[in-house]
């Protein structure tokens, strides 16, 4: 009879310690999942900050970049006009200048 108890006890035993390993197995189980779905969601919110700041990178270079070729712009725009005011300058002492040589001329001949 002590026997027959013992084997029961050893067998309650062994049920009880079963039932309490899986419980932990599926505790680590679930503690697993959160972990991973909460990492995704980290990783997630991480690549959406990655996104906005390279898109935010972007737009300054485009900014900077639009505003240097408009300055670059405006600088060869003066350049234009001010060779263009010297060319119309020079085009008239020219011009004023071979008429007076060409006064002088019929004068002398």
């Amino acid at each position: 009879e002590q026997y027959l108890l013992y084997k029961s006890a050893t067998k309650i035993q062994a049920r009880w310690r079963g039932f309490v390993a899986h419980e932990q197995y599926l505790f680590y189980k679930s503690s697993t999942k959160i972990q991973a779905k909460w990492r995704g969601f980290l990783a997630q919110e991480q690549y959406l900050l990655y996104k906005s700041a390279t898109k935010i990178q972007a737009r300054w270079r485009s900014f900077v970049a639009r505003e240097k070729y408009l300055f670059y712009n405006s600088a060869t725009k003066i350049q234009a006009q001010w060779r263009g005011f010297v060319a119309r300058d020079q085009y008239v002492l020219y011009n004023s200048a071979t008429k007076i040589q060409a006064q002088w001329r019929g004068f002398v001949a």
